[in-house]
């Protein structure tokens, strides 16, 4: 296929797409406390069981969904020895690399996308740019990049300023990935902008509380914009087991109250793992199958009537714990393919 690779929007027809994935509980049976093993058990079959339905939603519509690798038991052991600390699940693709038009960037370098980057290299050399390869270099101009960090509107391609994706990040994508074609713009969200802000379509938008430094009349005029008030996370904690006052604005496990040693266990060993969900409007971070289907982890009336005055479905697929991984819908996939061509919307 000469065109296995080719995205220049968020909304185009979806035709393949990657969904990350978590551990099994089998990788922590080193947890000598039945309680934290229990727990993160749960959280860890449920998470699964999770991205297993989403991927089933998503071919519903007739996509090819990808999935990363997992490492070894012993390569697991080996990287949590090694990094002090449990290495992070092949849960957010969408961090770690982009589609711009023909070719994918991978400003993250994921072992366990390996296999499937080989195939896309293999069926379109040239097409895969990976400035870091195997041989991690910490002087390397891309160091700390972050994909969630721009959005694509067809010619125009906007790059969030901030420390996840700097004027010296921006200036190296433009001179070895993007061609004359495109066009540069800045969109100030202080970092992960497909948590700042989501186009359903051309003339649809959804926002977050998070958008105050961008100019929606400047950058898309007369485009219709749905600004998000109440976050679901505020309505989960309402509902569920854990208290405002035990929030520390960092991770939350929806329907549990997680003991102490269990909350231990995730500060000490897990804190690559967890954000500042608190922040996170994941009312936003949505997939797009196509101008009439977009997928959301969880309701929100504002949300779905906004998508329903412009003709679009919702489709709930939901994260249970993208509390706790501070991940959501659009952090977890990542589009390699979507039909139709380049153009200029803006």
């Amino acid at each position: 296929m000469s065109n296995v690779i080719q995205s220049y929007t968020s909304w185009q027809p979806l035709e393949e797409v990657i969904v990350g994935r978590v551990y099994t509980p089998e990788y922590f049976s080193f947890i000598k406390d039945p309680t934290i093993r229990g727990q993160m058990t749960q959280i860890l079959e449920e998470s699964n069981e999770d991205l297993d339905n989403l991927q089933r939603t998503i071919e519903q519509f007739g996509a090819i969904v990808r999935r990363p690798d997992l490492p070894s038991l012993d390569h697991f052991m080996q990287m949590q020895l090694n990094n002090n600390g449990v290495p992070i699940p092949p849960l957010t693709p969408r961090d770690w690399q982009i589609t711009l038009g023909e070719k994918l960037l991978r400003v993250i370098h994921v072992n366990e996308m390996d296999n499937i980057i080989n195939e896309y290299a293999e069926s379109k050399p040239g097409a895969i740019i990976d400035p870091h390869g195997h041989n991690y270099d910490p002087s390397h101009v891309m160091v700390d990049a972050n994909a969630s960090c721009i959005v694509r509107v067809g010619t125009d391609i906007f790059f969030d300023r901030s420390e996840w994706l700097t004027d010296a990040h921006l200036e190296w994508i433009r001179d070895n990935v993007l061609d004359a074609r495109y066009r540069v713009k800045r969109a100030q969200t202080n970092g992960h902008g497909d948590a700042v802000f989501a186009i359903l379509k051309p003339g649809v938008i959804i926002s977050s509380m998070h958008d105050a430094d961008i100019n929606y009349k400047e950058s898309f005029p007369g485009w219709e914009v749905c600004k998000v008030r109440d976050a679901s996370i505020f309505a989960a904690i309402e509902v569920g087991k854990f208290k405002h006052e035990n929030f520390n604005g960092r991770w939350y496990v929806q329907g549990v109250e997680p003991t102490s040693e269990f909350a231990n266990f995730v500060d000490t060993w897990l804190n690559k793992w967890t954000g500042y969900v608190k922040e996170t409007v994941f009312d936003v971070n949505c997939l797009v199958l196509d101008e009439s289907h977009v997928i959301f982890s969880a309701y929100n009336k504002e949300v779905f009537d906004f998508c329903k005055r412009h003709q679009i479905e919702p489709i709930i697929c939901p994260l249970r714990h993208k509390y706790f991984y501070d991940g959501g819908i659009s952090c977890c996939t990542q589009d390699i393919r979507r039909r139709g061509p380049l153009e200029t919307y803006l």
